[in-house]
């Protein structure tokens, strides 16, 4: 999962270059309720879900020297699941064109995924604003009762990264569920998404060592508010990643890594992936004032060689005050 500002900004050059990505496609599901969800275009008056995939994407073939890769690529103006909502939940996934997984054990890794606006700055790095992000933990984060992500009619912009661990080409989809209801009415309070980022603001990856590590970044706080959800991404190794708040001395979201955790997440050679990460959720995980430092620590434990390019990223939504 990548990423600072960077690929948003950068990666316009390298989006021109990649060539026009096929359109997504939305489908309305049923509510977790059973609530019948409105026709496309009509705005539902209960919570629905709504799974977009994007796609296809072709991914190459790993060779005896290396994995197979997309690269980071970005796309301009995707699709929403809705205009003028609130974004309760979202469930990210890597599927083949029939709907079944697609995972490490038959060769494609969703390595990460971001999706952002340019509408609105990111308020810790201050390039457009990253709303929901994943790796290949595919983790569903569902957000307290009462908040949600607003969206207006801003565009959206996708970063993405694939990998192939099989020696053919895969041709698969990213598939996000989110849960949304109108905002029209709505009582829920919006949330402000922060990026805590250990590789800090200039590059989200970097050189972990043989053996036990742990590297922080610290950020003076912007905003006042309630953090009421976090979520974290690391590579394979990585065995937790946590925020706290250093002015109050309060611990705010710890993540532990699983590796392997089922069969799809193992690779024909054996070697496991990161399968779960599970997110903190509360109201609230703690309380920010403007002017707190918050600090975020990547912890790797590696046995018998360094790791080039790993990551240390939680995302967290506030309440603002």
């Amino acid at each position: 999962m990548s990423l600072r500002s960077l690929p948003f900004t950068v990666g316009i050059a390298t989006a021109l270059v990649v060539g026009a990505i096929p359109a997504a496609g939305a489908v309305n599901l049923p509510s977790a309720a059973g609530q019948k969800t409105a026709p496309a275009g009509q705005q539902a008056s209960a919570p629905q879900t709504t799974t977009v995939r994007y796609g296809p994407f072709t991914i190459p073939a790993a060779t005896d020297d290396d994995h197979g890769t997309t690269g980071n690529r970005l796309k301009f103006g995707i699709q929403k699941p809705c205009d003028n909502c609130f974004i309760t939940g979202f469930k990210p996934n890597l599927v083949y064109a029939d709907g079944s997984n697609a995972n490490v054990n038959t060769g494609p890794m969703l390595h990460h995924v971001v999706l952002g606006t340019h509408r609105r700055s990111d308020v810790v790095c201050k390039g457009p604003q990253r709303l929901f992000a994943s790796g290949n933990e595919r983790v569903e984060s569902i957000l307290p009762s009462g908040y949600g992500v607003k969206v207006g009619r801003e565009r959206w912009n996708m970063v993405y990264d694939l990998m192939n661990h099989v020696p053919q080409d895969k041709t698969v989809y990213i598939s996000i569920t989110f849960t949304h209801e109108p905002a029209a009415g709505s009582s829920l309070k919006p949330v402000t998404p922060i990026w805590m980022d250990a590789g800090g603001c200039l590059g989200s990856v970097y050189d972990a060592p043989e053996g036990v590590s742990e590297k922080t970044r610290r950020w003076r706080s912007s905003i006042s508010g309630d953090l009421v959800h976090m979520r974290g991404h690391l590579h394979h190794s990585g065995r937790s990643v946590r925020t706290e708040n250093l002015t109050t001395g309060k611990p705010l979201c710890t993540v532990v890594a699983e590796e392997g955790g089922s069969p799809e997440f193992i690779d024909p050679h054996g070697h496991k992936e990161i399968s779960d990460m599970p997110p903190c959720s509360g109201k609230p995980l703690g309380t920010i004032n403007r002017g707190d430092v918050l600090q975020i620590t990547s912890r790797y434990e590696i046995n018998g060689h360094s790791h080039d390019n790993v990551m240390g990223i939680m995302a967290g939504w506030v309440a603002e005050h």
